[in-house]
């Protein structure tokens, strides 16, 4: 997407109404659901991304969602204001990878941060969010966002794909706090 797709896309995420939440962290909805008639261009997006996992894992990739015939989307928009951050957590455990595009990322407004264990230590590493950057990461890897520290708003789309046939137990599968760390 060019930038003015962007500013257009920031603006229908912040306006949009119809909206669901998956769960409250430090005050703030972690995870908006908007439904895909209500955010034009996303699709290319998601369908991109299933294009350059299928490259990094040599299989065809999907990312449910309701247009598809899923019960839910599992794609989600991250909407965090200054002084807002996002804690340790992974995604499902059931998902090949997970992802992130960039919509609307004001400078330091916080980049995300992966971790690993190793032996006993921790050995952390960041990636610079840039806006109209896809990344694309095993979905059990542990990541964090940094606090915004700008004065605007950071806009991001998540997602997690599966392979093929598409392995999802709605009970299992759901959004907790738990799966937050320290």
């Amino acid at each position: 997407m060019n930038e003015s797709d962007l500013k257009t896309l920031s603006k229908i995420i912040l306006r949009t109404k119809e909206k669901k939440y998956s769960h409250k962290i430090n005050g703030r909805w972690e995870n908006q659901f908007i439904d895909m008639i209500h955010v034009p261009g996303v699709n290319k997006i998601l369908n991109a991304a299933c294009c350059e996992g299928k490259k990094l894992m040599n299989q065809s990739l999907v990312i449910p969602h309701k247009d598809l015939g899923f019960s839910r989307n599992e794609f989600w928009f991250n909407v965090a204001k200054p002084g807002d951050s996002t804690g340790w957590h992974d995604h499902k455990e059931r998902a090949a990878l997970s992802g992130v595009y960039y919509i609307n990322i004001p400078k330091k407004s916080g980049d995300i941060f992966f971790r690993t264990k190793r032996n006993d230590d921790w050995v952390k590493w960041s990636v610079k969010s840039l806006a109209g950057k896809i990344l694309l990461f095993d979905s059990r890897l542990e990541h964090s966002v940094e606090m915004n520290k700008s004065n605007n708003i950071r806009i991001s789309l998540a997602f997690n794909l599966y392979t093929l046939p598409v392995m999802i137990d709605n009970q299992i599968e759901e959004y907790s706090s738990n799966k937050f760390y320290s």
